[in-house]
């Protein structure tokens, strides 16, 4: 909820010094209640034009300090996995910020608890979703990378997650049939398809209409 806009940049990645240069797109949670409605759908429209031309890795950010898995984090995956099929698993990193140094013995147990084989964070969303695989998970500093190694070595971390994935995909993008529509289409007719797409995805999703998305559906039929 901290993020109200979607926002991008493009910089060199720095850590490590690779000679790459990384898109970064910023984004509210999607299929977020406390938003309304309508600035919902727009902010899920601009989301998928920007990402129409394809994914090296989708990083789902959540809090260590807040770690539960609810029905609004299981909707905005489903609606994920409807959009642009079970496949963009693939690309998936999950990262859990505020791991501070300082504070590494105290997170332990929940770390531990994040990264239990059995019944920890990663493998409750294996096992919603049915994954064949397990996205990588890291754990992120929130210090200033210029005096803290620790928070430079976290990012590094990052890095080679999003390698990991790419190296996976064989170098490729993420792309789907989904986003090969978006990129033939464009203007009103853009939008038009991607609100219709979400309205046929969230209506596809029983889970999401019970408990309470039924409003985005709704938005879409009338945009």
């Amino acid at each position: 909820p901290v993020t109200q806009r979607i926002g991008s940049c493009v910089r060199n990645w720095k850590l490590p010094e690779v000679g790459r240069t990384v898109h970064i797109v910023d984004t509210p949670g999607m299929c977020d209640s406390t938003y309304k409605d309508v600035e919902n759908v727009h902010l899920m429209v601009e989301f998928f034009k920007t990402l129409s031309h394809g994914v090296s890795a989708f990083v789902l950010v959540f809090n260590i300090h807040n770690t539960r898995l609810d029905e609004y984090t299981k909707n905005m995956l489903r609606l994920f996995e409807k959009l642009l099929g079970p496949q963009f698993w693939k690309h998936v990193v999950i990262v859990f910020t505020h791991v501070d140094e300082d504070q590494r013995d105290y997170l332990e147990q929940n770390i531990d608890a994040l990264t239990d084989p059995a019944e920890g964070f990663v493998r409750v969303i294996h096992q919603w979703f049915q994954l064949q695989y397990q996205p990588p998970i890291v754990f992120l500093s929130n210090r200033d990378t210029r005096y803290s190694q620790y928070a430079r070595d976290c990012f590094m971390e990052l890095y080679q997650a999003v390698v990991s994935v790419e190296e996976g995909a064989r170098r490729e993008k993420f792309t789907c049939t989904f986003f090969q529509e978006v990129n033939n289409r464009a203007g009103i007719v853009q939008d038009n398809f991607i609100v219709q797409s979400i309205r046929t995805a969230t209506a596809a999703i029983p889970q999401m209409i019970q408990s309470g998305s039924r409003a985005v559906t709704n938005v879409c039929s009338v945009m």
